[in-house]
């Protein structure tokens, strides 16, 4: 899916933009998340996979695109070695 799809997809379907941060990396993916957990990737007009810098470039493509909100999903290797679930993953909604 390219950045320019984003707004499409979350205004025809119930998908919301997603930021997703792993712990330990300075690299942040920037897609579309729908209810059943499903993430899609934002991709460049050359189809390759945009890894953003921090959560402030993602936010500001994201405002390129007409956007306002988006959901920070913040994941660690570490939740995993003491049992807590992919579904438990912190999250919260940013405006901006």
């Amino acid at each position: 899916m390219q950045l320019s799809e984003i707004k499409l997809a979350i205004s025809q379907q119930a998908k919301h933009p997603t930021i997703i941060s792993y712990a330990d990396s300075n690299h942040y993916l920037l897609g579309i998340k729908d209810e059943n957990g499903s993430f899609q990737s934002a991709r460049n007009k050359a189809g390759v996979l945009l890894s953003l810098n921090s959560i402030k470039q993602a936010e500001n493509l994201l405002k390129q695109q007409g956007i306002n909100y988006a959901i920070i999903e913040i994941q660690t290797a570490y939740d995993e070695m003491v049992g807590i679930s992919s579904g438990s993953h912190c999250r919260y909604r940013v405006e901006f």
